[in-house]
C-alpha cells in the first residue's frame, strides 16, 4: 500500500517584524520626516508673512479711504491736542489720545472704543515681532511714518504733540497729493518696537533675511535693506535708480 503525505493545515509562521525590517521602516519614516518637516516649516513661514503683508496693503487702502473722508489728507501719527482742538471726535473717557491706529480702524473693522483696546488687536500686531507684551501694548513691531516732508521739511512731524492752544507750523497732518515720491517713501513698516517711525533707529530689518517690510505712498508693499530703508525714509529722492 502506498502511502501518501498529507500536508498539515495549519503551517506556523511569525506574525512580527524581524529586526531588520523594523529598522528599514524606521529609517524610511525618519527620511520622509527629514523631507517634509522642513517644508511643512517653510509653508508655515511663508503663510505668516503673506498673511503680514496682507496687511500692509489693507492700511494703505484704509488711509486712502481715511483721506476721502478728511478733505484728503493722510492719516496722523497722534493727535495729542485737548479735545476742544480735535478734528477727529474722541469717545469721552477713552484712554490715551487718538493715534494713527484708531484713525484706521473703522476702515478695517477693527473695533474698540480708545486706543488701548485698539492697538491690542492682533492686526497691529507685527506677527515676526518676538518680543510683543500686551502690558506695553504701543510697543506692536510696527509703526507709521512721522516724517512725511523729510528732507525739505525735516523739522515737520505728521502729527499733533501739542494740546493746539498753540499753533506750531511743524505740527499737522499732509495732503496726500502733497507727499513727494510716494513710490519710495515710507508710509508704515517694521519698527524695533514703538508705533511711529520718527527716526532711522526706529526702523527694523532683521525680520525678512535682512531685510525689513515696508508699504510704500503708491501702496505697494517692498522689502528694504537698512540703507534703502533709511533713504525711503529721509531721502526718498535718492533711491530713484537702485
Amino acid at each position: 500500500m502506498i502511502k501518501t503525505y498529507k500536508s498539515p493545515s495549519h503551517i506556523p509562521y511569525s506574525l512580527g517584524f524581524t529586526l531588520i525590517e523594523l529598522l528599514t521602516v524606521i529609517a524610511i519614516i525618519a527620511i520622509l520626516a527629514a523631507i517634509l518637516i522642513p517644508s511643512i516649516s517653510s509653508v508655515r513661514e511663508r503663510t505668516r508673512e503673506i498673511s503680514k503683508l496682507s496687511n500692509y496693503r489693507q492700511m494703505h487702502i484704509a488711509n486712502t479711504m481715511y483721506a476721502s473722508d478728511n478733505d484728503g489728507f493722510s492719516v496722523i501719527s497722534k493727535d495729542n491736542r485737548d479735545p476742544e482742538y480735535m478734528t477727529t471726535p474722541y469717545p469721552e473717557g477713552a484712554g490715551g489720545k487718538p493715534h494713527w491706529q484708531f484713525l484706521l480702524a473703522p476702515y478695517l473693522s477693527v473695533l474698540g472704543n480708545d486706543i488701548h483696546t485698539v492697538r491690542k488687536a492682533e492686526f497691529f500686531i507685527n506677527p515676526y515681532f518676538e518680543g510683543y507684551d500686551p502690558g506695553r501694548a504701543w510697543e506692536t513691531g510696527m509703526g507709521i511714518n512721522n516724517k512725511l516732508r523729510t528732507p525739505e521739511k525735516a523739522a515737520f512731524n505728521n502729527a499733533y504733540w501739542g494740546d493746539g492752544s498753540t499753533p506750531n507750523s511743524n505740527n499737522g497732518p499732509t495732503l496726500l497729493s502733497a507727499i513727494t515720491f510716494p513710490e519710495y517713501r515710507i508710509f508704515v513698516g517694521d519698527t524695533v518696537k514703538q508705533w511711529l517711525i520718527n527716526e532711522v533707529g526706529h526702523i527694523n530689518t532683521t525680520q525678512h533675511d535682512g531685510k525689513g517690510m515696508f508699504v510704500l505712498f503708491d501702496g505697494s508693499v517692498v522689502f528694504y535693506d537698512q540703507a534703502e530703508a533709511e533713504l525711503a525714509f529721509s531721502d526718498p529722492f535718492k533711491l530713484r535708480g537702485r
